[in-house]
């Protein structure tokens, strides 16, 4: 007969072993609940108009997946609730950049969603569908933050901002980067996919198995993205201002900036008054850059904290003439550098201001680039692939048309933030067969026409329009844009026929008028 002592050591053995798997069990069950998405209500600032309402939350995702203990990132996100709940997939919109911050109001006190007519530009929408919004990881309304400067939300702030010089700007970027490695930041999960894979995070928080998305600039990257690596969650993707992954947004700027122009160019000479008006439009406007750039053009800007002078050189007064097409205003461009000939300066002045109002860039020393997630994103996924010797070709080939890819601070500020290059994987085609709009402005040299083609090549179930007269970003800048992105999300058939034209030239009679009334 065996003695008891052993038989109880056995015992006592296989209870501990037992206990101590239960142990291991419940800190993994609590780990990988904890590695959960979490959305919690937070309390809103936002003030929607009489009858609209708005609810606010904070969504708790991962930094790296794989690592379930490791560091939480923080979003914010604003759902625009619907008119009418009915039960239908909420839409998700998806801010471009990279490093937008669409619930972060650009001056103190203001209220975003006012300040980006949120509530009138998805008033159609949100008749029977929530309106999501989502911050961005790594920009405004994440934490962390990767930015590197103060925003320019005050007067000195933007005064210490245009002061910093080139070097500055290096020593500024460079001790932002050490300071993200000393709080152990790991800048390698704040990519695209990583992004995508929020909106997985956001839906499986809001129970929702199937969602819409809207993407604009950037945000159409970051779609099809979502649309890869999460191929059942969309029921529908509305892409405006097309940015496919195949394609290099620095490669062949020049070129693409003297497409537009030609186009430019050639509409003039196809209109009547246009045609009359400024018979040598492309003399016109190359010969007033050339000049700027040996003499710069003086202004005095009146801007929201006072006057400013400035020396419009070829560079800045370029990024003007470019601001103007982005923003939908190339029919003004003619009357604009005939008038600057001239020596009439009312109307650079006025489109410069609109320009250094809502983006910067002509009264900073130089051109600066300080959001940390489009460092993080564009020097791992567009700068390495980025051909220098044909690019510089480029530059030098396309005369006037090459001055803002020149400007480009990616030689500069990619070097210092130090960022391992995408794999090949991820800059190929997105294959989808998710009913999706593209949408394109004809004169558009961000995220040209051609690269709504090229996605549109490996998406099945697509509808691609292009907008002949306007600029980046359509939905806002082209009623007819609206109507068919809220229709698009209603009923996402690629072939229904299109219920406005998206044909119209540029109206340079319009322009003319305007000019004429000008006190």
């Amino acid at each position: 007969m065996p003695s008891q002592a052993p038989m109880w050591q056995k015992i006592s053995m296989a209870r501990l072993r037992f206990l101590y798997g239960l142990a291991a069990f419940l800190v993994a069950l609590a780990g990988s609940a904890q590695a959960a998405p979490r959305l919690e209500r937070e309390r809103c600032t936002f003030k929607p108009p009489r009858g609209d309402r708005v609810e606010c939350y904070v969504l708790t995702v991962l930094e790296n997946r794989e690592q379930p203990q490791g560091r939480e990132i923080k979003l914010k996100v604003a759902i625009l609730k619907a008119k009418r709940t009915a039960g239908v997939e909420p839409m998700i919109y998806l801010s471009g950049g990279p490093g937008d911050a669409p619930l972060v109001a650009s001056t103190p006190g203001a209220d975003a969603l006012s300040e980006g007519d949120w509530w009138n530009e998805t008033a159609a929408i949100r008749r029977r569908r929530d309106v999501v919004i989502l911050s961005q990881r790594g920009a405004g309304g994440s934490n962390p933050n990767l930015d590197c400067f103060d925003t320019r939300t005050s007067d000195p702030a933007r005064a210490r901002r245009r002061a910093v010089t080139e070097q500055q700007e290096r020593e500024i970027l460079s001790r932002c980067r050490a300071g993200l490695d000393r709080r152990k930041i790991d800048l390698g999960m704040y990519t695209t996919p990583a992004l995508a894979d929020d909106v997985a995070d956001l839906a499986a928080a809001l129970g929702q198995s199937k969602v819409n998305i809207y993407g604009v600039s950037y945000g159409t990257r970051w779609a099809l993205e979502v649309m890869r690596r999460h191929p059942d969650l969309v029921r529908a993707a509305v892409l405006d201002g097309v940015y496919p992954p195949q394609v290099n947004g620095e490669q062949n700027e020049p070129t693409i900036i003297r497409r537009a122009f030609e186009q430019l160019y050639a509409d003039c000479a196809a209109d009547a008054v246009c045609r009359e008006r400024h018979p040598a439009l492309r003399a016109t406007l190359e010969g007033l850059i050339e000049a700027a750039e040996r003499t710069p053009i003086e202004l005095a800007l009146t801007l929201e904290d006072g006057p400013h002078p400035v020396q419009l050189d070829g560079t800045q007064l370029m990024m003007v003439l470019l601001n103007m097409m982005r923003e939908g205003e190339v029919a003004a461009i003619p009357e604009t550098v005939a008038a600057a000939q001239r020596g009439d300066l009312r109307l650079l002045k006025l489109y410069a201001e609109d320009l250094e109002t809502n983006d910067g860039g002509l009264l900073e020393q130089n051109a600066q680039q300080f959001d940390g997630l489009y460092n993080s994103v564009e020097c791992r996924e567009t700068w390495p692939m980025v051909d220098r010797t044909a690019r510089r070709k480029a530059i030098e080939g396309n005369g006037v048309y090459g001055l803002n890819a020149k400007s480009s601070k990616s030689p500069t500020f990619c070097p210092v933030w130090r960022v391992m290059p995408a794999p090949a994987a991820e800059r190929q085609p997105v294959k989808s067969e998710v009913p999706t709009l593209l949408l394109s402005g004809g004169y558009d040299w961000l995220t040209p026409p051609a690269w709504a083609r090229e996605a549109a090549k490996t998406l099945s179930a697509s509808r691609n329009v292009v907008f002949r007269a306007q600029g980046h970003g359509v939905v806002v800048q082209d009623a007819c844009a609206a109507r068919l992105r809220d229709a698009f999300i209603e009923d996402p058939n690629p072939k229904r026929a299109l219920p406005c034209r998206p044909d119209k030239a540029p109206n340079f009679t319009a322009a003319w008028d305007r000019v004429r009334n000008m006190p």
